[in-house]
């Protein structure tokens, strides 16, 4: 189709504008179109209001950032896609990154985001447990290798019980709902973030459950934050800086307006239940806004409290090569976004 002379000269005129007001906004028409690929740590759910809230509201646009947002099959995978450049930033536990840096794959945290760490044990209120002692002698559903049955020895040695007398019943995790609330199992390891869908089960199934938070017996670490790889820290890191202030806006804004935030994630994902997943994100805010991030920002990381968490996981999980303490964080990129809660 033929454009006249004075038709081509508005189309600059309007182009030559767009990006001039980019460039006022401190974006450049290379950065207005950045992909980023983020993946996270499991399916979509209520620990991640705050990413799809950054989304809605245009946070991430306003970065120059165009993110591809995956879901995750587990923090292991993450660290391992993270590492090899499948995703640019991922959202993993901390125990994996530690383990997956002792087994090679560099990544590391750059922004924490359960800054109480989320363990927990939940058993079947009519097996006579009340208090971690009535535990020996019991049976519990857990994943070989998860970190929370990992760290049962402190959490026992806190708690005052031998963890040596408890029976471990090894679940697939898809079976340890149903497992747990058919009574086949006493108790079962889970996080705290888990503990809606765990109360649905079983008021479908008419039992009555409690649960004990191993942060309540002195095993608090850093859990799940935002990971990347080194090499992606030292040749974007304007782009992690840029995602992270985007994200934790999102959180911001969603701790502000919760319901907002629901409805956002429900737009999203019109398959979920916006009652259960609220109830996710009633519990996540309890170990996401501590006095910690209050005061310092979300995202802060200690330095002491991520040496606690190395010496710990280390100590309890199979980390084949020595991990120094910066190899597994860094503050670098971390722009300080108050919680608005």
């Amino acid at each position: 189709m033929w454009v006249s002379e004075p038709e081509v000269n508005m189309q600059c005129k309007l182009l030559t504008a767009v990006t001039a007001a980019l460039l006022m906004l401190g974006i450049s028409t290379s950065q207005a179109n950045e992909r980023v690929i983020f993946s996270l740590n499991w399916v979509p759910y209520g620990l991640h209001y705050g990413i799809f809230a950054a989304e809605a509201q245009g946070y991430y646009r306003e970065a120059g950032l165009e993110i591809d947002i995956q879901r995750g099959y587990g923090s292991g995978d993450t660290v391992k896609r993270t590492a090899t450049g499948a995703a640019d930033i991922g959202m993993a536990d901390m125990a994996s990154v530690i383990v997956g840096r002792g087994n090679g794959l560099a990544v590391k945290q750059v922004a924490t985001l359960l800054d109480r760490s989320a363990d927990a044990i939940f058993y079947l209120k009519d097996t006579g447990i009340s208090t971690p002692k009535d535990l020996p002698g019991r049976s519990l559903g857990a994943t070989i290798g998860e970190t929370t049955l990992n760290l049962m020895p402190v959490f026992a040695a806190n708690a005052g019980f031998d963890h040596k007398k408890v029976e471990i019943v090894n679940l697939a995790p898809p079976a340890k709902f149903p497992t747990f609330v058919s009574k086949k199992v006493d108790a079962i390891v889970a996080f705290r973030t888990e503990e809606s869908g765990i109360l649905a089960a079983a008021s479908k199934a008419g039992v009555a459950v409690d649960r004990f938070l191993f942060s309540d017996f002195g095993v608090d670490y850093y859990s799940i934050g935002f990971i990347v790889s080194d090499e992606m820290l030292a040749k974007r890191p304007e782009m992690v800086r840029r995602f992270l202030a985007a994200t934790l806006r999102g959180y911001a804004f969603a701790f502000k307006n919760p319901q907002a935030a629901a409805d956002m994630f429900i737009k999203r994902f019109p398959e979920s239940n916006r009652d259960l997943s609220f109830a996710q994100w009633s519990v996540s805010t309890e170990h996401v806004l501590t006095d910690r991030t209050r005061a310092n920002g979300l995202g802060y990381i200690d330095r002491e409290k991520m040496q606690h968490t190395l010496d710990l996981i280390t100590k309890y999980h199979e980390v084949k090569q020595a991990v120094a303490l910066d190899d597994v964080y860094s503050s670098a990129v971390l722009t300080k976004i108050d919680a608005a809660d």
